[in-house]
């Protein structure tokens, strides 16, 4: 009877990327002959087991590029595939999301809302981020529009020295101009974004508009508002990084060094979901209009908010008029 490939899956199961990494994996399995597979659930910056580097099996998916585990896998000649975005590639093929068509999809969602600043909020030192950010910048230069950005360090899924990193970007947000349309390099950085908002009092998303990236469902609904988010085909990456150990097991050569795959769109959540208005007087009624519509507003509302029928009357009396 043939012995089932034994292949380890360096794989973090702490964030949602990698998740349905695993689910793009479990698809090809269900349909090619099955795998002994050992995942071990960790986080991303996690070592991996200590015995993989004197373990002699067949295959190796990896999102890990820790040196020793690169020197197991080319000491042993491992087939192996790399799904690591976070350094350049080792040697091993690789197969990432397409970040720079991440960065402009982002740009587009945030142009079509007809925003004419913009900007980037990402980590330093992280290959996936800058890729990200150089995409999203050439795309609004390339129209003529200008954009600042605010990197800080990457600490993972943990939390950051929280009060410092949201002052910071605190003071970043109040000085640009408004409005403005942000790019968060994923959904974690877009949560961070929009605290800071609160926090300096930027009205989202009338003044800042925020888009992420990785579309967590948990985290971007847990956001206020809740942040729309750029979709990465991560499935599919699972699936192709399957699809090519599967060849590579077999004596295949592998094909390119790196392989892009490209974003599913755009989940559209309140964070982004405005078009941009010059006017403040003009985009708090249309702010106001937005989030009490299902109340049967009117000019002279019943509940007696003087405020809302003076916004009402300063959005409607902009209103072209009929001859």
């Amino acid at each position: 009877m043939a012995r089932n490939p034994h292949v380890v899956l360096v794989v973090e199961t702490a964030i949602v990327y990698g998740r349905r990494i695993l689910h793009g994996i479990t698809r090809f399995l269900r349909s090619h002959p099955a795998w002994s597979v050992f995942l071990e659930q960790h986080e991303l910056d996690a070592a991996p087991p200590r015995w993989l580097h004197r373990w002699r099996g067949d295959g190796i998916i990896t999102r890990s590029a820790v040196p020793g585990l690169v020197s197991a896998i080319r000491r042993g000649h491992v087939p192996a595939v790399d799904l690591n975005d976070r350094q350049p590639p080792y040697g091993a093929p690789r197969i990432n999301s397409d970040d720079d068509a991440i960065g402009r999809l982002a740009a587009d969602h945030l142009r079509e809302r007809g925003f004419q600043s913009f900007a980037f909020c990402g980590f330093t030192g992280e290959l996936w981020s800058a890729r990200r950010r150089a995409a999203f910048e050439g795309a609004i230069r390339a129209a003529g529009l200008p954009c600042q950005t605010f990197d800080s360090a990457w600490y993972g899924p943990r939390a950051h020295p929280w009060e410092n990193e949201q002052a910071q970007i605190g003071r970043w947000l109040g000085s640009l101009p408004r409005p403005v349309g942000v790019m968060a390099c994923n959904d974690i950085r877009g949560q961070h974004v929009l605290d800071a908002c609160r926090r300096v009092g930027l009205k989202v998303p009338d003044e800042a508009a925020v888009v992420g990236v990785d579309d967590d469902e948990l985290l971007c609904e847990l956001s206020t508002p809740p942040l729309s988010s750029v979709i990465p085909n991560a499935e599919r990456v699972g699936y192709e990084a399957a699809a090519l150990l599967d060849r590579l097991m077999s004596g295949q050569r592998p094909g390119p060094v790196e392989t892009h795959i490209p974003p599913l769109g755009v989940a559209t959540r309140l964070s982004s979901d405005v078009l941009a208005i010059d006017d403040p007087a003009t985009a708090e009624a249309v702010r106001f209009i937005r989030q009490n519509a299902c109340r049967g507003i009117a000019v002279a509302d019943e509940t007696g908010d003087l405020q809302a029928g003076k916004e009402m009357q300063v959005f409607l009396g902009r209103l072209p008029r009929r001859g």
